[in-house]
């Protein structure tokens, strides 16, 4: 992507979110908006915090109204939030971190001891007001406490900001499309470096450092061979590749917040009739979920359809909880595509769709696309080879 365009584009998508953050709250009546989840307090407030991308425990929020976007961090996000665009008088530091010097990023005080100091007083600048919509699993009692004091009614914000999240604005879906073709290039040069005599954990090293070098943050990298290949979600190790290994990739990084999933499986050299066959069961339940993927469609259908195209082929009995799950700020969103999933899938989501086999004992293979719903079909970002790929021996 022209770097002129990604700065450009981001710069306007941040104003866009809060837009249609503040166009939902003006039309149901809601005085603020309190978000306290890594993805959530990016698409409110243009701000993807370090700190909170390491660490799950992370104690902070942003509180949204329709004059002001607060940002309640510790004191080693000061600075940060404030080149990212938020206004300094709007920024609540807690603990102690210091930012020398005059600017108005500069930081020398402990001005509050904790975050429920903090947020009360980002709060206080808040007017009494009917609803509430907040992240309550991401809050602290005090917090509650405190938000309850401010409005009639507390709403949980999780369903809220999924719904209004699930459907992608434009430059949304561009970035998911350009960290898609990242991890496809990443898998790409995975496969290239494999070899007999080489470990997994060289392969996703080459993979890992494909998408860093491309540009994104790796955040999920399963590259595992042999037997390991069974392991859903397992890291790789020093086992060298022998032939006849299945090589299975599900790989994803993070480009400005959004999203990539794909995955492919490679075989050092020639396939047995049984994992070339198996494969081919799992590629057709893919192409056939893909075939039937459009606005309107239950997610139940696109499960019942994919499963049972793969047993047709004969892999039997396909044993899966999900074939697919919406994409985005976070790798799973919503909805999943379950057996039990009612929902009817809207067109400008985006999607994942993965037919994946796991047998411990002998092997596991998978195939995994993203894309968006259209109200015609679905328009595939990832592009790349989905067959069983060969790696010369």
């Amino acid at each position: 992507m022209d770097k002129t365009i990604l700065i450009a584009g981001l710069a306007q998508l941040t104003a866009d979110r809060l837009d249609r953050v503040r166009g939902r709250m003006e039309t149901e009546g809601i005085g603020a908006v309190v978000v306290a989840s890594p993805e959530n307090v990016l698409y409110a407030s243009g701000y993807e915090s370090m700190g909170a991308t390491i660490n799950r425990g992370y104690a902070y929020a942003a509180i949204v109204t329709l004059a002001d976007v607060l940002l309640v961090t510790p004191a080693a996000d000061f600075a940060p939030a404030i080149d990212a665009g938020l206004k300094p008088d709007c920024v609540y530091p807690f603990g102690t971190f210091f930012f020398s010097g005059e600017t108005s990023s500069a930081h020398s005080a402990m001005r509050h001891v904790s975050f429920d100091a903090a947020f009360a007083e980002a709060l206080s600048r808040i007017a009494p007001t009917r609803t509430i919509v907040a992240e309550i699993a991401f809050l602290t009692g005090a917090a509650l406490d405190a938000l309850s004091r401010r409005g009639e009614k507390v709403v949980d914000a999780s369903a809220w900001m999924l719904g209004l999240r699930g459907t992608k604005l434009p430059f949304e879906i561009a970035l998911l499309k350009q960290t898609t073709r990242m991890t496809e290039r990443a898998i790409e040069a995975g496969i290239a470096a494999a070899a007999v005599g080489v470990t997994d954990k060289e392969v996703a090293a080459v993979v890992a450092s494909q998408m860093s070098l491309s540009g994104g943050l790796p955040r999920n990298v399963t590259v595992v061979g042999g037997l390991r290949s069974a392991l859903a979600d397992a890291m790789s190790t020093e086992r060298p590749l022998e032939r006849g290994d299945l090589l299975r990739f599900d790989v994803g990084c993070s480009f400005y917040g959004y999203k990539s999933d794909v995955a492919r499986t490679a075989v050092i050299g020639e396939p047995t009739k049984l994992q070339a066959s198996r494969y081919d069961a799992l590629l057709a339940g893919l192409e056939a979920e893909i075939g039937m993927l459009k606005a309107g469609v239950r997610a139940s259908d696109v499960f019942r359809k994919g499963v049972g195209v793969v047993e047709h082929h004969g892999l039997r009995p396909f044993r899966r909880q999900h074939i697919g799950h919406a994409i985005g700020m976070a790798v799973y969103e919503y909805p999943v595509i379950t057996p039990d999933c009612e929902e009817k899938l809207l067109a400008g989501s985006t999607f994942c769709i993965e037919t994946p086999y796991y047998e411990p004992g002998w092997g596991g293979m998978m195939v995994e696309d993203t894309g968006l719903i259209t109200d015609d079909g679905f328009e595939l970002f990832s592009s790349t080879d989905r067959s069983l790929r060969i790696v010369p021996d």
